[in-house]
């Protein structure tokens, strides 16, 4: 069997986010060491798509809004590597699974657009199935509504030719993708649950939040059942185990 590509786009300071969304990805995709190869994007890693089963690509504390003297060495080297995976399965139509940043760069490398219309405070909303979600052969697993961890600036504004909207939420019109028939974006984060999301909180909550409102948030995004949204990946990986 091929193993997996899990490109890590978060900062690599970032150390224990990137740890605990690899090990999500594990642990709801049912995949053993052996099963799934970690990829720092910003250490210019050489990737052959032919020799993966697909591609998941984690979110990331960089933003495609960023520009000139606001973007470090790091981050565009991130988004130089990501770039190039995606020209090649976008042509190609390979298995890809694109997680907040990655959706975006799916969207982008299309033509489309994103915008801070719909931006939304980390929060736990409920992700709403179209009628395209409810076709597709992956989203079709899931329940009609499901809750969901998102935290996020930028959204898709003008969504690009020829892609399916799968899911969209009360502030954020796009929040899954499908272009082609194998290729995924989510703005929604399937690897934080309960856990996770307080470990963000630890890591970054006063950057985002006064004081007084990390404890709100902690209340608010800790108190639900991740476990329909967090079996998105493992509906993706068992369609494209091979």
């Amino acid at each position: 069997m091929k193993p997996f590509a899990f490109l890590a786009a978060r900062p690599s300071f970032a150390a224990g986010i990137r740890r605990d969304e690899f090990a999500a990805i594990k642990r709801d995709g049912r995949l053993a060491d052996s099963d799934i190869v970690y990829l720092s994007l910003e250490d210019r890693p050489q990737i052959d798509v032919g020799d993966y089963a697909g591609f998941i690509v984690s979110g990331s504390q960089y933003g495609f809004g960023d520009h000139g003297a606001a973007k470090t060495t790091e981050q565009i080297v991130t988004e130089e590597v990501l770039f190039a995976v995606v020209e090649e399965v976008l042509a190609e139509d390979l298995p890809f699974l694109g997680l907040c940043y990655g959706h975006q760069a799916i969207a982008l490398a299309l033509g489309g657009t994103l915008t801070t219309d719909y931006g939304e405070e980390l929060s736990t909303i409920s992700v709403n199935l179209t009628d395209d979600g409810r076709a597709d052969p992956i989203f079709s697993l899931l329940p009609d509504s499901f809750p969901a961890i998102v935290g996020h600036e930028d959204a898709i504004g003008l969504v690009p030719a020829n892609t399916a909207v799968l899911a969209s939420s009360a502030l954020c019109p796009v929040q899954a993708i499908r272009y082609g028939d194998n290729v995924y974006g989510v703005q929604f984060h399937p690897e934080i649950d309960a856990v996770s999301v307080g470990l963000r909180l630890d890591y970054y909550g006063d950057v985002y939040f006064a004081a007084e409102e990390v404890d709100r948030v902690r209340a608010q995004t800790t108190s639900h059942d991740y476990s329909a949204c967090a079996a998105l990946i493992g509906a993706f990986v068992e369609r494209y185990r091979r």
